[in-house]
């Protein structure tokens, strides 16, 4: 009687873990889709109370930490500092439990939901389906709107924003870096166009949202990637890229792809500092003087007092300084998440934010140098470098931090953590009770 109690108990687990898993299935592949926030919550929320559930139930929850937790408390302490001086307590608060919590919350659920290697790389194929729709509908709206392939008459959003581009490009670029190391750790031929092709696809799809801030991205992503084949001795795939990116560089300089950055003269950085932001914006700016000037502004009010935190909030940065003299040129978001968490935290805020995601990389990292070259724990850990690198590059020029984008990247690191770290620690924690 109690073995067939245990079995049914065990077979209810299994059902809760796959129903668990088909939530975050539908969650990464929506993430990047418009309009879909109930959508999204109900996947989200669903598996939690699912988990919570089943390992109340079983009694079988093990922790099994990463080097995560204390950055992470360190940040959300930090950010509740800065609570009693932000400029909209309410706004600050809201913040921290959408862009903050539930993050965090989304890494941890992820990382403890995958029960086997198998689980994470489903996820990654859900992902590189939605990737191939989103890139397919970019298409279509690219042509619909009359868009030109070197020439920026339209930029394509995919199913996140058309006509504007920033979040579909940044999408490619955590996408991607999965779909190329995914060509050293396949075996069978058929897998491998396939993951060539879906690169081809997501590669096109990216360069009509001409995006530049995207482009300086995959330049870094591809200066990484041929560093990493150079460490593991492929020396013709190394070459290959290096070609390929010198020659995609010619053709888009050619093609003054990088538009006013081919005309307009940067003020060199001692020049910058002297001068008002008003003087860098001009009359007219262009978007990138619009973010010079933005970001000059940012630095005046943090070298004020450098350690003052505004309240933690991607939005506060245009209700603290806009004025009549700098409301034409000032957007809610400063634009770069260093200088933006630097103004909301102040400078122990980005010391630890450096921190925290100076420890994702570090961790990768070792992972990527101890692993094999062709296993599963190489082909996440080269991915994820690649993919933080692209991530991070994106947030000096924008405030992407945030949104579906951030919930991505903490669903991709937790996927990356459950099969480099938990589930070998757990394995080998089964074989010493053993």
């Amino acid at each position: 009687m109690k073995k067939i109690m245990k079995k049914d108990q065990s077979e209810k687990s299994i059902q809760i873990e796959y129903a668990a898993l088909i939530c975050l299935s539908i969650l990464i592949f929506i993430l990047p889709i418009a309009h879909t926030a109930t959508i999204r919550s109900f996947a989200l929320f669903t598996p939690l109370v699912l988990l919570i559930l089943k390992y109340w139930h079983d009694k079988d929850f093990k922790w099994i930490k990463t080097s995560f937790e204390l950055p992470f408390l360190a940040f959300f302490i930090i950010a509740l500092a800065s609570l009693p001086t932000s400029v909209d307590f309410h706004e600050s608060f809201k913040e921290i439990r959408g862009e903050l919590i539930k993050p965090i919350v989304l890494f941890y659920l992820t990382y403890f939901a995958i029960k086997k290697e198998t689980d994470g790389l489903l996820l990654l194929k859900v992902l590189f389906l939605g990737s191939l729709i989103f890139s397919l509908y970019s298409f279509y709206d690219f042509y619909k709107n009359g868009g030109t392939w070197f020439s920026v008459t339209y930029k394509a959003g995919g199913l996140r924003d058309p006509g504007g581009g920033e979040v579909a490009a940044l999408y490619h670029t955590m996408v991607m870096p999965f779909l190329f190391w995914g060509l050293f750790y396949v075996k069978d031929i058929w897998q491998r166009i396939g993951l060539s092709a879906l690169l081809a696809i997501n590669l096109l799809a990216f360069h009509i949202t001409f995006v530049r801030a995207s482009m300086l991205a995959i330049a870094f992503q591809m200066v990484l990637i041929i560093v990493l084949l150079i460490l593991q001795k492929r020396w013709v795939w190394s070459f290959i890229l290096l070609i390929f990116a010198v020659t995609v560089s010619f053709v888009y300089i050619e093609n003054k792809m990088f538009r006013e950055m081919h005309t307009e003269k940067i003020p060199s950085l001692r020049e910058y500092m002297m001068m008002p932001p008003e003087d860098i914006a001009g009359t007219s700016p262009s978007s990138m003087k619009q973010r010079l000037a933005m970001w000059k502004v940012a630095i005046d009010k943090i070298s004020e007092n450098p350690f003052y935190p505004h309240g933690y909030g991607r939005f506060l940065f245009g209700k603290t300084v806009r004025n009549e003299k700098n409301k034409y040129f000032i957007y809610p978001q400063t634009h770069n998440t260093f200088i933006g968490i630097a103004f909301e935290l102040g400078i122990q805020g980005l010391i630890i934010f450096l921190w925290m995601i100076g420890t994702f990389f570090f961790v990768c990292w070792r992972y990527w140098h101890k692993s094999k070259e062709d296993n599963t724990t190489g082909y996440l850990s080269a991915s994820l470098l690649t993919m933080m690198a692209g991530y991070w590059i994106n947030n000096f020029f924008g405030s992407f931090d945030g949104d579906d984008s951030k919930l991505l990247f903490m669903m991709l690191l937790g996927i990356g953590m459950a099969v480099m770290h938990r589930l070998p620690k757990e394995k080998k924690l089964l074989i010493q009770k053993q």
